[in-house]
């Protein structure tokens, strides 16, 4: 089971290139979970713990509820191998968005605090770790600001 944990992880592009050994404490955080259709993996404005989630297979939707202009709708579809839950995890403040799983699910669940007291402990592959989040969300908000401009050359703002 283990070796099935280490093989999830390198494929992910937090983790890939990491020490085999790395990997292997990494993966002793970790525990394979799986949904149902409908089933809500993280719940919006929760602040019950900081764990993190690597999508393995299937898709969800992640949901906002907190802006009078999106009403609850889904925002956006996370597929294989993203990772969500790192928002909440880095700032140490409730959930952004609710994800709820669209057909059967799996999913790795990392214990955020342990993550994060690894990271503290290994402070190479913390700032590793760290940097490889801070371009994920680097790249989210590239996104963000790519569709921004479009809303707004086209007037919808």
């Amino acid at each position: 089971m283990r070796r099935e944990m280490i093989e999830i992880l390198e494929k992910i592009s937090l983790f890939k290139g990491l020490d085999y050994s790395v990997l292997a404490d990494i993966s002793l955080l970790c525990n394979a979970i799986e949904l149902t259709d409908g089933e809500e993996l993280i719940c919006e404005h929760d602040d019950c713990g900081w764990d993190l989630f690597i999508l393995t297979k299937g898709n969800v939707e992640v949901i906002s509820r907190s802006s009078a202009s999106i009403n609850g709708e889904v925002v956006l579809s996370k597929k294989d191998k993203d990772i969500f839950g790192e928002v909440s995890w880095l700032v140490r403040q409730p959930r952004t968005a609710t994800v709820r799983s669209v057909g059967t699910v799996e999913a790795v669940k990392i214990d955020g605090d342990k993550l994060m007291e690894y990271m503290e402990h290994d402070t190479r592959t913390g700032f590793i770790i760290a940097q490889r989040i801070a371009c994920l969300l680097a790249g989210r908000l590239k996104h963000t600001d790519d569709l921004l401009k479009q809303l707004l050359w086209n007037g919808c703002i």
